[in-house]
């Protein structure tokens, strides 16, 4: 039963008592003598235990904890925090870690580490539940999950987007499903009939946005799902766009949903976007989209529908483009770094693909990664042709695993107003990668299209910076 640890530790001595220890049990043994060090160590080898000292060289062992809980490669391992003194003052870094007070018998630890993995890997009776939406009603299951106090997260993998639910207990902790954060998305998570379901036990989740009982977020839901069904019936597809005619209509000064969807309408937004962008519950939106055009002051074009990444005459010159991308000797889709400063960027950036004819969306998608995201956007496919686009987080400790992420890639897009650093840039030269710079409009479907486009012609002899809008250095 071999398992996967990484001891981070600056003695040199307490790195080879453990790993002698732990090798001996057949383990396989990952070491590091900081905190950034073993960060990058336990992301490439999704760490299951991991001992760490109290006091890290580097990064602090709070904010390598941090990270860690954050990623979802190491989100659920076990860890030890070492030291010398009181093991209370151990525990008090991290409610969840085991401390090991210091000096300590290497031969005991590595036996308590081995009963950690036996744990991990013995059979759990229905732990590792998986199942398909058309069959099993997420209902059912949270209410099963209720009664036995279970804690872990619910994954749901669907055509329109991955969604979570966690509860700890029993109780509902949190939720999200594409921008939809809290009850917003417990809501939207249970109106869903197609996809799949994975349930994975102990997975914890960082926030807890999500304090109503079990059984009121459920019934809650029953009525918020049926009425939402008859209100959408009365309107066009999600992908409708809506125009403001001006201000008059249905709602006062102090309705506070009617007040946000004519803040966000000083440009044309599907019904799907306005879902997203207004606050609240989506039941309270679409009933006020619906009374707004009953009193004439929205319209709604419901002819819109998906784009075209590009005409069928470009996809010659597209194809070639996207080919000088790939490294030399490179085989396989072509990558394109997306790196951004916050998960809501990432989102809308993935929302608007999913209206490009041509992007298939990753099946594993993105997974937290710090205030952002980490992971497979998906494709976009033309001309026999995948242009892949992954994520990176815009946090500097990241950037160590920058190298081994960017490594089949020569261009990555910047999300955000703000430009990038200079040790972005300089890093991104280094790794002769292209750094292009996207301002703004990625959150619509015409303005990604055109932003990745940008980024297939940018290719010039010299590093720099590169906007879209021009096509020209950035000083």
């Amino acid at each position: 039963m071999k398992g996967r640890i990484l001891v981070v530790d600056g003695n040199y001595d307490t790195l080879v008592a453990l790993a002698t220890a732990l090798r001996a049990r057949n383990h396989h043994v990952a070491l590091a003598t900081d905190g950034r060090s073993g960060l990058q160590h336990a992301v490439e080898t999704s760490a299951e235990v991991v001992l760490v000292d109290r006091d890290l060289p580097v990064l602090d062992v709070r904010t390598f904890l941090e990270v860690l809980r954050d990623n979802p490669r190491t989100s659920d391992a076990h860890v030890f925090i070492m030291g010398e003194g009181d093991p209370a003052r151990l525990s008090a870094i991290d409610a969840l870690a085991e401390p090991i007070v210091k000096p300590f018998n290497a031969e005991e630890i590595a036996r308590r580490v081995h009963e950690v993995i036996q744990r991990r890997r013995a059979p759990r009776g229905g732990d590792d539940l998986k199942g398909d939406l058309s069959q099993v009603a997420l209902f059912d299951l949270l209410q099963v999950f209720s009664q036995n106090r279970r804690t872990g997260k619910l994954e749901v993998h669907t055509p329109s987007g991955v969604g979570a639910i966690w509860l700890s207990e029993g109780r509902i902790t949190d939720a999200v499903f594409g921008q939809a954060i809290g009850e917003k998305a417990v809501y939207r998570v249970l109106a869903l009939r197609e996809g799949r379901f994975a349930f994975q036990p102990e997975a914890r989740s960082a926030s807890q946005r999500i304090s109503l009982a079990v059984d009121y977020l459920l019934m809650e839901a029953v009525r918020r799902v049926d009425e939402a069904v008859r209100v959408r019936s009365e309107l066009p597809a999600l992908t409708a766009l809506v125009y403001a005619r001006g201000t008059a209509g249905h709602g006062g000064p102090d309705d506070p949903v009617v007040a946000a969807i004519r803040a966000h309408l000083d440009e044309p937004r599907s019904i799907e976007e306005l879902l997203d962008l207004v606050p609240g519950h989506d039941l309270e939106t679409l009933s006020a989209i619906r009374a707004l055009q009953l009193a004439d002051a929205i319209e709604i074009d419901a002819s819109q529908g998906q784009v075209a990444f590009c005409a069928e005459h470009e996809v010659a010159a597209m194809r070639a483009a996207a080919i000088r991308l790939r490294r030399a000797g490179g085989e396989g889709a072509v990558r394109l770094g997306v790196i951004a400063r916050n998960s809501e960027d990432v989102l809308r950036f993935s929302r608007a693909l999913q209206s490009v004819r041509e992007f298939v969306a990753a099946a594993d998608g993105t997974e937290p990664a710090g205030d952002a995201l980490l992971g497979g956007l998906g494709s976009i496919r033309f001309g026999g042709t995948d242009l892949e686009l992954f994520v990176l987080p815009h946090d500097p400790t990241y950037r160590p695993l920058y190298g081994a992420l960017l490594a089949t890639a020569r261009v990555a897009m910047l999300l955000g107003a703000k430009p990038a650093d200079s040790a972005l840039r300089d890093l991104c030269e280094t790794l002769d990668v292209r750094l292009v710079h996207v301002p703004r409009g990625f959150e619509y479907a015409s303005g990604a299209t055109f932003a990745v486009r940008e980024a297939l012609g940018t290719l010039p002899s010299s590093p720099g910076e590169y906007t879209p809008s021009s096509g020209t250095p950035r000083a």
